[in-house]
């Protein structure tokens, strides 16, 4: 699920639409915006994604590293933001914490996040 870059719209909330092209995920938001992101790393044996925000947000620098942990039945989600200027991390460090939770709610009930919205003959 965390590998799966177009999926990401499911579990993050505030995001309606999440696509990739290219090796650019194109992110729609519920406010009516977008976010680009360049994925970096899809390594399913290490169970590691990042990717960085490419626009239109401007970032001196941003990695974002997802990273899933197998604890015995279960699993441990790590999402890292390095960012650069500081002041952007406070708005990013809410919306991360609630897209855990918001992962954790679609793999354990298959419930999707606030905003999403399915796309009518397009498999989830």
């Amino acid at each position: 699920m965390v590998g799966a870059a177009e999926r990401q719209a499911e579990w993050f909330p505030g995001m309606v639409s999440s696509t990739v092209e290219d090796g650019i995920r194109t992110i729609g938001t519920a406010a009516g915006g977008f976010l680009l992101e360049k994925i970096l790393t899809v390594d399913h044996e290490q169970m590691r994604f990042e990717y960085t925000i490419t626009g239109p947000l401007q970032f001196e620098h941003h990695l974002g590293s997802l990273h899933v942990e197998a604890e015995g039945d279960c699993s441990r989600v790590s999402y890292t933001q390095q960012i650069r200027p500081e002041a952007l991390t406070y708005a990013l460090r809410a919306a991360t914490g609630d897209a855990l939770i918001g992962l954790k709610d679609l793999v354990e009930s298959g419930k999707y996040s606030r905003g999403f919205q399915e796309v009518e003959g397009v498999d989830a």
